[in-house]
């Protein structure tokens, strides 16, 4: 866990960036430190926070108007687990799979996988 500032220079396969705990735009204001945030991940970038906040943000349209041409809920295959076997574009999606909806339901689902492993 580290801020975007701290993350100059760095990369990981996956990012979980977390703009949850904002009322405000704030330093995210500044192109360049959401350009950081975003050009960080190789495999996955997973955003949580509330987009319309940002996208109603002047300076960031151009970044948010691209961004939300890919989906921008979380679908989660409860049943799979990591490492799975099943390729990137197979057509043999598992059955049951779980749109989130907002913060509770996320927290929820959390909530109920982690009673299950105790």
């Amino acid at each position: 866990i580290t801020t975007v500032d701290k993350y100059q220079g760095q990369q990981n396969d996956f990012i979980i960036l977390s703009l949850v705990r904002t009322a405000a735009v704030g330093h995210l204001r500044d192109v360049r430190r959401l350009i950081v945030a975003l050009s960080r991940a190789r495999l996955g970038l997973y955003i949580l926070g509330r987009l319309s906040l940002f996208k109603n943000c002047f300076e960031l349209t151009p970044a948010f108007n691209i961004l939300c041409k890919r989906p921008t809920k979380l679908i989660i295959f409860p049943k799979e687990s990591y490492p799975t076997k099943r390729l990137l574009n197979s057509p043999d999606l598992p059955e049951e799979k779980v749109e989130i909806e907002d913060v509770s339901q996320m927290a929820h689902l959390v909530y109920e996988a982690a009673s299950k492993r105790k």
